[in-house]
């Protein structure tokens, strides 16, 4: 049986208490808070996994996941898609989520990605009038 690392995502024995690639303790990561494990899992080399991370976080409307999630559609600009996700997640996510969405509408390198968030922060300036 075998198990993956919350933190660095290798595979693993299942009885593994402390990661042997990064050193983790496996029952102190598994102690943390949802919404950091979410955060965690935007570093995942899977897109699929980083995805559903992406779309929880917005869900959640986690507004401490706005820059993890800015820098994961800078990290990653040929994933439009991706990109076009983290820009429906920061939405909801307040202030911090304004902040990522006007970097993104700056510097994203897709162009479908940069027009999205500057609609969105168009939509949100005219909902506060």
């Amino acid at each position: 049986m075998q198990q993956i690392c919350l933190r660095c995502f290798h595979l693993i024995p299942a009885e593994t208490q402390t990661c042997p690639h990064c050193g983790a303790d496996l029952a102190a990561f598994a102690a943390r808070d949802y919404a950091d494990k979410l955060i965690a899992a935007l570093g995942h080399s899977l897109s699929e996994v980083r995805m559903r991370a992406i779309i929880a976080l917005g869900w959640r409307g986690e507004g401490r996941a706005a820059q993890p999630l800015l820098e994961l559609a800078l990290r990653h600009p040929v994933d439009v898609v991706e990109g076009l996700a983290v820009v429906k997640s920061l939405a909801g996510m307040g202030v911090e989520g304004r902040i990522a969405l006007v970097a993104l509408a700056e510097r994203h390198q897709a162009h479908a990605v940069r027009e999205t968030a500057q609609q969105v922060l168009r939509t949100i300036r005219h909902a506060k009038h």
